[in-house]
């Protein structure tokens, strides 16, 4: 298992084990519970980043949360390893710019094949429900972003992570559209409750072949460079197809 941790941590920014505990600059829970604490990641990361406004440090927050969220999708599938990330267990260590890393014991990495299909959906819901919705709403609230558009850009990468894994890796498709299904669809929600990461995204083909999904929000990134649009990125709704045709 060591091995697969190792990867994991080069992979997907995820570190898993006791001896990385005394990086831990914030835990989740604290982040979700106390808006002092939350302010001043956001503050460090609006500072590390050059941000022109404490709201573009906000939403770019949860566009480097969507590292975790692939990473959890990836993992599965890849490494056969779920993850408990209920807010309590998980840390965030700060690194340059608005980087993290996600600290977490090892007894919340569980293989796959020992934990039943009603605990992998817990796990799932308890991520989502738990941890995602309420860590950006307080995000939203304190940095005066809107938290739909974090959960679309996190949905977005999602997305795109299931395009990659199904060419990477044909023979689980099954696997992969359930899991896919987990994170994005209603399907381990009750009818009165939506998803939080379900939303639709148009899939695009280039004349080239080339294909993508275009995000239904802008990152607003390109903010960070003088309002430059030259510098929104190939997924990016607020350029013209055409111009997509030459970024992808």
């Amino acid at each position: 298992m060591n091995q697969t941790f190792e990867q994991i941590k080069n992979d997907h920014r995820i570190y898993i084990g006791s001896e990385y505990e005394e990086r831990i600059d914030y835990r989740v829970a604290d982040l979700i519970q106390d808006r002092v604490a939350l302010r001043e990641l956001l503050k460090r990361q609006e500072k590390g980043i050059e941000a022109p406004s404490f709201s573009l440090a906000g939403l770019l927050f949860g566009k480097m949360y969507s590292v975790l969220a692939m990473g959890f999708f990836e993992m599965m599938v890849v490494h056969g390893v779920i993850l408990d990330l209920d807010p309590a267990r998980v840390g965030i260590e700060c690194e340059e710019k608005n980087r993290m890393n996600y600290i977490v014991p090892a007894e919340a990495a569980l293989p796959m094949d020992e934990v039943s299909d009603e605990k992998k959906k817990e796990l799932v819901r308890t991520f989502i429900i738990d941890h995602v919705q309420p860590l950006f709403q307080n995000v939203a609230q304190t940095s005066r972003c809107k938290s739909t558009h974090m959960r679309s850009i996190v949905s977005h990468n999602l997305h795109q992570r299931y395009c990659a894994l199904l060419k990477e890796r044909p023979e689980e498709k099954e696997t992969i559209d359930q899991l896919f299904r987990w994170l994005t669809s209603n399907e381990l929600f009750r009818e009165n409750y939506r998803n939080p990461l379900q939303f639709k995204f148009r899939y695009y083909t280039s004349d080239a072949g080339k294909e993508t999904y275009v995000r239904r929000h802008c990152c607003m990134k390109y903010m960070l460079h003088d309002a430059n649009k030259a510098k929104c990125c190939a997924t990016c709704p607020l350029i013209a197809d055409e111009e997509r045709d030459e970024k992808l």
